[in-house]
C-alpha cells in the first residue's frame, strides 16, 4: 500500500471574497466551486485548495464532516510550486499587488521559495521543483 499524494488543503477565513480576489484574482487559481458565504473549490495544478469559512462549516455541514479553525488567530503554512522560470514573474506580481515578500530562500538544492501571507494571515509558500523528493 502506499499514498500517491496529498490532494487537497483546506484552510479556512470568514472573508471569502478577499480571500477569492487573492487566490483567484492575483495567483489565478481556477474556481471549481462555490457556495457564497461557506465555501470555495479552487484548482491548483494536480491539486486542490479548499476554503471555508468556520463559522458555517464548523455547526453543521450538511455532507461533510463539521470542520474549521477560527481565524484569526489561527493560521497555517503551505506551499504551491511553479516552475524555476516563472519566479521572478510570480515575485513581481506579489510586490506589484502590494503584497509583501517577508521571506526569499535560496535552498542548498537550488530550489527557492518566497515567503508571503494572504489575507487571513495564511503563510503561503511558492517553491521552485527539486526541494522535495516528491513525484511531478
Amino acid at each position: 500500500m502506499k499514498i500517491n499524494k496529498v490532494i487537497e488543503t483546506c484552510i479556512y477565513s470568514s472573508d471569502l471574497e478577499s480571500m477569492k480576489k487573492f487566490y483567484v484574482g492575483i495567483l489565478g487559481l481556477s474556481v471549481i466551486q462555490e457556495e457564497e458565504g461557506k465555501l470555495i473549490f479552487l484548482k491548483a495544478g494536480k491539486s486542490m485548495l479548499l476554503i471555508f469559512d468556520p463559522l458555517r462549516t464548523s455547526t453543521n455541514n450538511g455532507k461533510l464532516p463539521t470542520h474549521g479553525a477560527m481565524t484569526p488567530p489561527s493560521s497555517i503554512h503551505f506551499a504551491m510550486e511553479i516552475e524555476d522560470q516563472e519566479y521572478q514573474q510570480y515575485k513581481e506580481l506579489l510586490v506589484q499587488n502590494g503584497i509583501e515578500i517577508e521571506k526569499e530562500v535560496k535552498w542548498n538544492c537550488n530550489t527557492r521559495s518566497l515567503y508571503f501571507r494572504d489575507p487571513s494571515g495564511n503563510l503561503l509558500e511558492l517553491i521552485t521543483p527539486g526541494g522535495w523528493p516528491v513525484e511531478s
